[in-house]
């Protein structure tokens, strides 16, 4: 299995509701299949930002697509499906297989 940091950004068509960013985060904390939730932040009225951890059997291109699903979903579960991710940024961090 090998460990990728993924880091996204996601503008909404509204306003971000108040307390979306902290809810981003707990649903990122929690979620099923991410390894460890990083947080998120309003980055402005309409962007939010998070970050979270993953492992994959395969290599970046698995973690990209699994990345940008548990992104999705966890925007979604926060109150914001209109949501459109405008960054993912896949890293490894450990290559154990």
């Amino acid at each position: 299995m090998s460990r990728y940091e993924v880091r996204f950004s996601a503008t909404n068509p509204d306003d971000v509701a108040s307390g979306t960013a902290e809810r981003l985060g707990e649903i990122l904390a929690t979620l099923p299949d991410v390894d460890r939730g990083q947080g998120a932040r309003l980055d402005g009225p309409r962007r939010v930002s998070g970050a979270f951890g993953i492992e994959v059997e395969q290599a970046m291109a698995e973690a990209a697509r699994d990345g940008s699903r548990l992104a999705k979903e966890a925007l979604g579960m926060a109150g914001m499906p209109e949501s459109k991710l405008v960054e993912l940024v896949v890293r490894l961090v450990d290559d154990s297989g």
